[in-house]
């Protein structure tokens, strides 16, 4: 009875030490990749902003932002121009989003409001995409282009690692 008994503590003892040496294994990964994910947290990304074409006209001359092309890491989705129009409500400027102008227009070209000739609007071009190969796994790159009814580029700058809100104030603080 007592080698029973014996057998059954033993059997016990190895299901519980393989359970336990189970969960030990299981925990130790991912303790590891917690703390590779807060070094990378930890090195600031160096940031940068290059204009191409300064702001050299007054955003008070004119009455919309026509947001013509939004492209957000290679998405063009109309949850984009929404959180792009949300940011920028903030601006003296009317903000046009092709999805609040015309729905079933903006499906199949989110860019049909360049065409609306106004000479009291500007057009929005913002395209955000990671880094290249050779830049830090989180770099953002960001461009910003500006123009007038006619197409010409009033204004244009490229971002390295450059909040959203910051790419978009000039449109707000005027």
């Amino acid at each position: 009875m007592l080698s029973s008994f014996v057998k059954n503590l033993v059997v016990i003892l190895l299901f519980v030490s393989q359970v336990s040496l189970g969960q030990t294994q299981n925990q130790a990964p991912v303790e590891i990749s917690k703390s590779k994910k807060l070094k990378k947290q930890k090195t600031p990304l160096k940031t940068s902003t290059k204009v191409i074409k300064p702001m050299t006209f007054n955003l008070s001359d004119y009455s919309h932002l026509a947001l013509v092309t939004i492209k957000n890491l290679n998405s063009s989705s109309k949850g984009w121009y929404d959180i792009y129009e949300e940011r920028l409500s903030a601006s003296p400027l009317k903000i046009l989003n092709p999805f609040d102008v015309d729905e079933k227009k903006a499906i199949y070209d989110r860019e049909f409001l360049k065409n609306i000739q106004n000479p009291k609007y500007l057009y929005l071009k913002y395209y955000r995409s990671n880094g290249s190969e050779n830049d830090p796994p989180e770099t953002k790159l960001t461009k910003v282009i500006i123009q007038d009814f006619k197409n010409n580029i009033l204004y244009s700058v490229e971002h390295t690692n450059v909040s959203m809100e910051e790419t978009l104030s000039p449109f707000m603080n005027f």
